[in-house]
């Protein structure tokens, strides 16, 4: 195997193998990376888990060392600013090619691949239709805070998120980078509509289940979510708010001092097939970045919900992609006082 220009590494046989990856709980499941594990079906990939990216970015920084880490886009620019990271080697996928040309500049810091993107979806206010009534004007992040459903709200528990969706909701220009006087006029917007809340949900069975029982009508949720209340039955809709939608990107990145590099690209090329984006549409409701597959194979109310075979489907103003945000730890301090209040 031949060896990066200036980088002495061991060749593959040489490497200790056993990945381990620090993952969000569900994508440890074989079905995602099949390929890798029928490769190397000796090999024991170690998962480790986190709640947040944020979460994930903590661990590393206090030394967890895993030779991958599966984040959301906004906090590439973390890790890079940690020195944590090295780029990948997109010569080694050969599912490079069929990724989506949109995605791949979310994965990128001074024009390096620093994540390969993977698996995307939708943040939206999902509401139940029997129960809360639309305006003229059409659905509206505006719902999270709507008085007349005191009680049957949930936000969720995330350290920049809500401040992000307030900001759409006030009209700001650009939320994920607002000015002081934006950040105290959402910081006084949270803390007076927090009373509405029933509560701030961490995982998505908390909240589904919640929904499931009634007690929550509206809430901040992903798109597998509104799958799941369909199949219970519930008339819940998944709305593509007028202030657009949101939507994340996530992907693996691989650590500087990774022993593993060459089976890392073996695994992310894994997880970057058409077999892979298959099961992930069918089962999880995502998106996924390789769009080579045939449509004819999943599920059709996927395929229109989320305009996945609409290649515009994530730009802007239609829907706004999370991103860096340069002062998150202010942002995060807002969350935190508004938590406590």
């Amino acid at each position: 195997m031949q060896q990066p220009t200036g980088v002495a590494r061991p060749p593959l046989e040489q490497e200790p193998g056993n990945l381990q990856v620090l993952e969000w709980s569900g994508y440890e499941l074989e079905a995602l990376w099949r390929a890798y594990a029928r490769e190397f079906p000796d090999e024991k990939v170690k998962f480790t888990f986190m709640t947040t990216s944020p979460e994930g970015l903590a661990k590393v920084r206090v030394g967890a060392s895993p030779d991958m880490v599966h984040p959301a886009n906004a906090y590439v620019q973390s890790y890079v600013d940690l020195g944590v990271l090295q780029p990948w080697d997109t010569s080694l996928l050969t599912n490079f090619p069929s990724l989506s040309k949109g995605l791949l500049p979310a994965g990128q810091v001074d024009g390096k691949q620093y994540m390969i993107p993977l698996d995307w979806g939708f943040d939206a206010p999902m509401y139940r239709a029997d129960k809360v009534e639309i305006g003229p004007d059409g659905p509206s992040w505006s719902l999270l805070y709507d008085e007349r459903y005191a009680g049957k709200i949930a936000w969720y528990e995330h350290p920049t998120e809500n401040l992000v969706i307030a900001g759409w909701e006030h009209g700001f220009q650009n939320p994920y980078d607002m000015t002081d006087e934006e950040l105290d006029t959402i910081r006084s917007f949270l803390l007076e509509k927090k009373a509405l809340v029933a509560f701030f949900w961490g995982s998505n069975s908390e909240m589904e289940n919640e929904f499931a029982a009634g007690n929550i009508w509206i809430s901040y949720a992903w798109s597998d979510a509104w799958l799941r209340m369909k199949e219970m039955g519930l008339d819940v809709v998944y709305p593509e708010p007028k202030e657009g939608r949101m939507a994340w990107v996530e992907g693996l990145v691989l650590l500087a001092d990774t022993e593993n590099y060459y089976h890392a690209h073996k695994f992310v090329d894994a997880w970057a097939s058409k077999g892979t984006s298959l099961w992930l549409l069918n089962n999880y409701s995502y998106g996924h970045a390789n769009m080579q597959i045939d449509f004819s194979k999943v599920d059709p109310q996927l395929v229109t919900a989320f305009s996945l075979d609409d290649p515009t489907i994530l730009e802007e103003p239609r829907t706004h992609v999370d991103r860096y945000i340069p002062r998150a730890d202010l942002y995060s301090n807002i969350w935190a006082e508004v938590k406590a209040s």
